[in-house]
């Protein structure tokens, strides 16, 4: 049995469409889809389209964007907030799926299959502590316990953007990567490859090229930098780049924001200045 785990495409079409064609030929008897498909990006209805068009028998996980995407409903980004700007984008990419968003609320929040010593396995986006929650190498073994939780065969997370296959007390721990936005310096779409054989599962990391040009202009043409707030554009210098930039404005400005001392906008122009981009 094959099975295909694939993450954190974020809206983008290139990088999608290329993996799912190395899938195809690949062979895979089962498509998971671990969360993160939409959002974060320029084209997440055409992203939820095509994945249904050539599987429409894969599994679908919620992650942490179709959380955010689906709370658009119940947000008034009320404009005292000083944080709003940081949501601009999932209420553009809420606009954009239309009713699409009913298809991605049916979604399970994780996958568990129970079977012989050997070939149990659970799949979320992040971990056991919340899809948020995700697992890296430098993640500390009293921390990964928990992570973990209740021992399987073989655990499958994604969320980082940074892949990862390691032994853990008898578990093979898996990060699958970022099919659309990858920030290990690899600028090639990531997804995992599980192969359960003689009761044992054995995995790999696929790298895959994609049309990076194509997925920026995506970006550029859509609307998506124009109406979704100013982080999109250190969304965009993530992709160009292939290495985090959010996360690292976020630990700088994010307090600064919310205590009213500085906007997101000026912030994240703070940045790009500091970092010489």
């Amino acid at each position: 049995m094959k099975f295909a785990v694939l993450s954190d495409a974020h809206g983008n079409l290139p990088a999608l469409t290329a993996v799912l064609d190395d899938i195809e030929r690949w062979g895979a008897d089962q498509v998971i889809v671990n969360g993160d498909l939409v959002n974060r990006g320029p084209c997440s209805l055409e992203c939820l389209r095509l994945l249904q068009a050539r599987f429409p028998g894969s599994r679908c996980i919620k992650g942490n964007h179709e959380a955010y995407v689906l709370a658009c409903a119940d947000d008034p980004l009320a404009a005292d907030d000083p944080t709003r700007e940081l949501r601009l984008f999932a209420h553009w990419t809420y606009r954009q799926l239309g009713d699409a968003v009913a298809d991605i609320a049916a979604w399970d929040e994780h996958y568990d299959l129970d079977a012989p010593v050997g070939a149990s396995l659970h799949i979320t986006h992040g971990s056991r502590l919340g899809n948020r929650a995700g697992i890296s190498a430098s993640t500390p073994e009293d921390e990964l316990v928990e992570k973990l939780g209740p021992a399987r065969d073989l655990f499958v997370g994604s969320h980082t953007h940074k892949p990862l296959i390691k032994r853990f007390n008898g578990t093979l721990v898996v990060n699958t990567g970022s099919v659309g936005q990858p920030l290990d310096g690899d600028e090639r779409a990531a997804y995992g490859r599980f192969t359960l054989a003689d009761g044992r599962w054995q995995a790999e990391i696929a790298r895959v090229p994609f049309d990076k040009a194509r997925a920026l202009r995506d970006m550029d043409e859509s609307g998506f930098l124009e109406e979704g707030g100013a982080v999109t554009h250190l969304i965009r210098l993530e992709l160009e780049q292939a290495r985090m930039h959010v996360g690292p404005w976020m630990r700088e400005y994010l307090p600064r924001v919310k205590a009213g001392e500085i906007s997101v906008a000026a912030g994240v122009d703070s940045y790009l200045r500091s970092t010489k981009v």
